[in-house]
C-alpha cells in the first residue's frame, strides 16, 4: 500500500460524508475543534510537537551537523542521507515540516471558534502558530528549493498542487515572521514553549541571510539588537551554552524543549566517549579542530604561537570548549585516542587510578580521535536521557547575521566590528582591527561562524549558501594521526577551510570515511519519491 502524500492529511477532517459524520463523545471533534482556551492551547502544543523529532539519538536540530564537513556520523556518509529521492531523511525531513504547518494551518483557520479566550491569549497563539509555520518553511526552502506553499487546510479537490517558486516562499515567510512579531510577546523565556518577537526577528534575519535580502536581514537583526542586555544577552561564559546550565540563558532565543520526564533525547549517548560509556558515533573531524585561530588572531600556518608538537596550546578558547581533545579530561577521564595508550587515568574516584582506555584500544572509539562537548554534560542526571534544549537560534548568530548582511551590501562601518567583536571578546579572543577590505571581512565573518556556532546544526546551511560544499563535502573526511600529530599545520583557506596536501605526513591521518558531492545537483535536496509519485504535479529537482 502506497504511503500517502502530506497532503492526504486533510482526509481526516474532509472525507466524510455529512450523513455518516458523528462527533465523538471521548475526544474534539474536527468539527468544532478548538472551541475553548484549553483546545486552542492544546492545539498549539500539536503544532510544537513534531518538532521533537530525533534521527536516532539526536534532535534533528543537532542532526543537520552531521550532513556538514565539520562532522561525521560513523554509520553514514552526508550524501547517503540527502542524495537521492529515496534517503529517508528527505522524506523525514519533509513529512516532519508539513505536518506542523498543516497542523497551524488548520489551528489558523478555526481561530474563530475559540470561546473565552482573551484577545491578548488569540494573538499569542496565532502569532506561535505564523511563526511555527514560516520556521518549517524556512528549513523546507532552503533543503529543497520551490516546495509548495499551503496556507491553509485543503479540501480534496485541492490536494493535488505544485511546487511554489523559492522567492514567493522567502517573500512569505519574512512577511510572516514580520507579522507574528506584532503579535508575540516582547518577553525571552527561553527555557519554555513561549515564543517572543525577539525570535520572529531573529528567523527572519536568518532567512533574508541564506536567501541574499541583506537589508531585510539588516533590519531584521536590528530589531533583536535594539533588546540587547534585557531580552537578549551574550552568556558570560560559552562553554555552558549548549549544556543544562545553559537552558534558561538569554542568548538562547528560540530552542527545542525536551525534559527527563515527558519528552528526552538521548544525544550524549551518541557523543560521549567510550570511558565515558558512549558511542562516539557522532564526532567533530580534523577540518574542524584546524580551524580555530591561535590566540594572536592568526591561523595556524600564520601564527608562530602554533606548535606541531603540542596543537592544541595557545589556540581560541573555543576549541576545547567545544571539542574533547586528547589530553583532557572527558567525564572524569583522562582522554587520550592515542594508539599506544593502553592505560588513562579515572579521576572519578579518589585518588585517581590508571585504568584500560578504551578510547585507545575499543574497536568503535571515536574515528576522529575526538568528541563534542557540545550538548555532552556530566552533570545529566540520567546515563541515557538528556534534557538539554537544540538551540535552534541564540543572539551570537544574530549578531553574526547582521555583520555579514552588512559585508554583503557594502555598508562597511563600526558596527560590524562591534557586532563581531562582542563574540570575540566573550571567547577570550583579539578583537578584530578596523581597515579590512570587503574580501578580508568576509574571510572573518566566515571563519567566526564556523568556530562559534560549530556544533549547532547550522554549518551544513552555510557551506550549501557560500557554494563551496563541492570542495569541502568531496573527498576524504579526515580524523587525526592515530599514533601522534601532523609534523606542520595545513594551509588554511578563506573559509577557515585546511588543506593537507603539503603536509609532509598526511598520509597518517585516519581517513573517516570518503564523501562525495555532485555539482551542482546536491546543491538542492531531492522531492521524495514518494510525492513524485502520489502527486503527478510536483516536479522533481535537476540531477535526481
Amino acid at each position: 500500500m502506497k504511503k500517502i502524500c502530506f497532503l492526504y492529511i486533510i482526509l481526516l477532517m474532509t472525507a466524510c460524508t455529512r450523513e455518516l459524520d458523528k462527533l465523538p463523545l471521548d475526544a474534539p471533534s474536527t468539527e468544532t475543534f478548538p472551541a475553548t482556551e484549553s483546545e486552542m492551547q492544546a492545539a498549539l502544543v500539536g503544532c510544537f510537537s513534531p518538532l521533537n523529532l530525533r534521527f536516532g539519538e539526536n534532535p534533528y536540530a543537532i542532526w543537520f551537523e552531521m550532513y556538514s564537513d565539520i562532522a561525521a556520523n560513523r554509520d553514514v556518509t552526508p550524501n547517503a542521507s540527502w542524495g537521492t529521492p529515496t534517503a529517508g531523511d528527505v522524506n523525514t525531513i519533509w513529512n516532519t515540516m508539513y505536518t506542523v504547518i498543516s497542523r497551524c494551518n488548520f489551528l489558523l483557520d478555526h481561530m474563530d471558534r475559540v470561546v473565552g479566550a482573551s484577545d491578548q491569549s488569540k494573538a499569542k497563539v496565532t502569532g506561535t502558530a505564523r511563526f511555527l509555520r514560516a520556521y518549517c518553511y524556512g528549513i523546507l526552502s532552503q533543503l529543497y528549493g520551490d516546495v509548495p506553499l499551503v496556507t491553509k487546510t485543503l479540501s480534496l479537490e485541492e490536494a493535488y498542487i505544485g511546487r511554489t517558486a523559492k522567492k514567493a516562499v522567502v517573500d512569505f515567510i519574512l512577511t510572516e515572521f514580520k507579522e507574528a512579531a506584532a503579535l508575540l510577546p516582547a518577553t525571552n523565556q527561553p527555557n519554555t514553549m513561549n515564543v517572543s518577537s525577539g525570535a520572529a526577528w531573529a528567523l527572519a534575519s536568518r532567512i533574508a541571510l541564506y536567501n541574499e535580502r541583506w537589508t531585510d536581514a539588516i533590519e531584521a537583526a536590528q530589531k533583536v539588537m535594539a533588546q540587547e542586555g534585557t531580552e537578549f544577552v551574550l552568556n558570560p561564559d560559552y562553554a555552558t551554552i549548549a549544556l543544562r546550565a545553559g537552558k534558561t540563558s538569554k542568548e538562547i532565543i528560540w530552542a527545542i524543549q525536551f525534559n527527563y520526564n515527558d519528552i528526552f533525547h538521548e544525544t550524549p549517548v551518541s557523543f560521549r566517549s567510550r570511558m565515558a560509556s558512549g558511542f562516539c558515533n557522532r564526532i567533530p573531524v580534523q577540518a574542524l579542530v584546524d580551524a580555530y585561530d591561535c590566540t594572536d588572531g592568526l591561523p595556524i600556518d600564520k601564527s608562530p604561537k602554533y606548535d606541531p608538537a603540542h596543537p592544541f596550546d595557545n589556540r581560541d578558547p573555543r576549541l576545547a570548549k567545544t571539542i574533547a581533545l586528547p589530553g583532557s579530561v572527558y567525564y572524569g577521564y583522562q582522554f587520550e585516542t592515542h594508539k599506544d595508550s593502553l592505560k588513562c587515568w579515572n579521576y572519578n574516584v579518589s585518588p585517581a587510578v590508571r585504568v584500560d582506555n578504551l578510547d585507545a584500544t575499543h574497536t568503535f572509539a571515536s574515528f576522529s580521535g575526538y568528541c563534542w562537548r557540545k550538548y555532552a554534560d556530566p552533570t545529566e542526571a540520567h546515563a541515557t536521557r538528556s534534557e538539554i534544549n537544540p538551540i535552534v537560534m541564540r543572539y551570537a548568530e544574530v549578531l553574526l547575521n547582521y555583520a555579514e548582511a552588512k559585508i554583503e551590501a557594502g555598508q562597511t562601518d563600526e558596527s560590524i566590528y562591534t557586532a563581531i567583536n562582542k563574540i570575540r571578546k566573550r571567547a577570550g579572543m583579539p578583537d578584530i582591527a578596523t581597515g579590512k577590505n570587503t574580501t578580508e571581512l568576509r574571510s572573518i565573518i566566515r571563519k567566526e561562524r564556523k568556530v562559534e556556532l560549530a556544533g549547532e546544526g547550522l554549518r551544513y546551511f552555510d557551506i550549501i549558501r557560500w557554494k563551496i560544499a563541492d570542495r569541502v563535502l568531496n573527498g576524504p573526511c579526515y580524523g587525526r594521526n592515530p599514533r601522534g600529530f601532523l609534523s606542520a599545520a595545513p594551509v588554511i583557506d578563506a573559509n577557515g577551510t585546511p588543506d593537507y596536501t603539503n603536509v609532509p605526513d598526511k598520509d597518517k591521518m585516519r581517513v573517516i570515511q570518503v564523501r562525495t558531492f555532485i555539482n551542482p545537483a546536491n546543491y538542492v535536496w531531492p522531492i521524495p519519491d514518494i510525492e513524485i509519485q502520489t502527486n503527478k504535479k510536483l516536479t522533481q529537482n535537476p540531477g535526481y
